[in-house]
């Protein structure tokens, strides 16, 4: 018996560039795939309008707009606030009515302007060096609550802190710069959600709001960043923001150098002065001299535990004394400034020269002694005028305001 066997005659060996481009699609199919499914879950987490931090191809999310608008800020020589303000225990004097204000804030933060509450005038408010004075009549102090200390207020500028009338510096808070670091929105994390657009004066901004914050971005605007046309912090303050033309910021920096003199003579509200007449003459008076003597006291009225209720206050004080009407010789001690810490008291003498030898000694003599806190002594408003003269210059060398379209 014979035994065959058949087998079939081999094929052609697989091609080994067929399997790899086999592999590269398969490949190719993955990862775009992949990039669809990734793009599905952008779309559903952040949404088609959402951000996500960064400037995209459009440069069109709400975290860019605010970004390129805090760019616009930092450059700008100045800005112009007007609208309403909360201020601190100002609230049961005024009915719950916020105060009206009309403030110019430069790039260096020197700030000029006026500050009212409802029918009640307007107190002057200068800001440099992070420090803010007020100054107005009588009316004006009651306004704000400070009825008891409204007639000593009145007499000069008051040196307020933060946290007395305002929770922050309005200076410092509202210069350009800054108010460039709250537009910005620089934590990743916070949620940005825009309003619809609202009519402010002859045009319309878009609401950006941000934690309390809401920043309104105008239509307008340059370099392909917008403008700042109202911010506002909760319910503390709704404030219009215009940029001032370079004629308004030169207008400015003549008028703060006018009024800076007057801070000279700033008060600290928080601190009261009181005298006592420890000696004084009802009557005769010797030939050549008679001694006043009055004691002087200083107490903080604020918290005692702020860092200022031990800091030593500078007085100044003057005595007058008079016989019979007619002012007489004062001594030269019989004016000047010292220093007294806050709950301690010193003792001031003055004498007065007499009538001369062959002249009537007898006359009724009256003494009396004037004393005020300062804010500021004599160096540190120094320093201040300095300042000024340095921001001057930096504001008139920074670029003219852009011009919007």
């Amino acid at each position: 018996m014979t035994e065959s066997v058949s087998s079939l005659a081999p094929g052609p060996a697989p091609d080994p560039d067929a399997r790899r481009r086999s592999r590269r699609r398969t490949l190719l199919l993955a990862l775009l795939l992949l990039l669809a499914i990734t793009g599905l879950l952008l779309w559903i987490f952040i949404g088609p309008d959402g951000d996500d931090g960064a400037d995209d191809a459009r440069g069109s999310s709400p975290r860019a707009e605010l970004t390129r608008a805090a760019g616009l800020l930092r450059e700008l020589p100045a800005l112009h606030y007007t609208g309403t303000m909360k201020i601190t225990g100002a609230q049961g004097a005024a009915g719950g009515e916020d105060a009206r204000v009309d403030l110019i804030v430069s790039n260096p933060a020197d700030a000029l302007g006026t500050l009212a509450m409802p029918s009640s005038p307007a107190l002057d408010y200068t800001g440099i060096g992070g420090r803010s004075f007020l100054r107005g009549e009588t009316e004006a102090w009651r306004a704000l609550g400070m009825a008891e200390k409204s007639k000593v207020l009145a007499e000069h500028p008051s040196m307020v802190q933060p946290g007395m009338f305002f929770s922050q510096d309005l200076a410092t808070t509202l210069a350009p710069p800054a108010l460039a670091k709250t537009v910005r929105a620089k934590d990743p994390d916070e949620k940005i959600t825009v309003g619809a657009p609202v009519t402010v004066g002859d045009h319309t901004c878009t609401p950006f709001h941000v934690g309390d914050t809401t920043i309104c971005l105008s239509d307008r605007q340059a370099d392909g960043a917008r403008f700042v046309d109202r911010i506002s912090f909760g319910d503390t303050a709704v404030l219009d923001v215009k940029v001032p033309s370079r004629s308004e910021v030169e207008r400015f920096s003549a008028d703060f150098r006018a009024a800076l003199p007057e801070i000279r003579d700033a008060v600290d509200p928080r601190i009261d002065v009181t005298t006592q007449i420890l000696r004084d003459y009802k009557g005769e008076c010797a030939p050549t001299a008679c001694v006043f003597t009055a004691r002087v006291t200083v107490t903080y009225l604020g918290s005692t535990s702020e860092p200022d209720a031990s800091k030593a206050v500078p007085v100044t004080y003057s005595w007058t004394v008079d016989r019979d009407g007619t002012l007489v010789e004062l001594d030269p001690e019989c004016s000047g400034t010292l220093v007294i810490q806050p709950g301690k008291s010193k003792d001031l003498s003055c004498t007065a020269t007499g009538p001369s030898v062959g002249e009537a000694t007898r006359g009724q003599y009256r003494g009396e002694i004037h004393t005020s806190d300062r804010a500021l002594t004599e160096e540190a408003y120094q320093r201040l005028v300095r300042l000024a003269a340095d921001n001057s210059e930096k504001i008139a060398a920074l670029p003219d305001p852009p011009t919007s379209r």
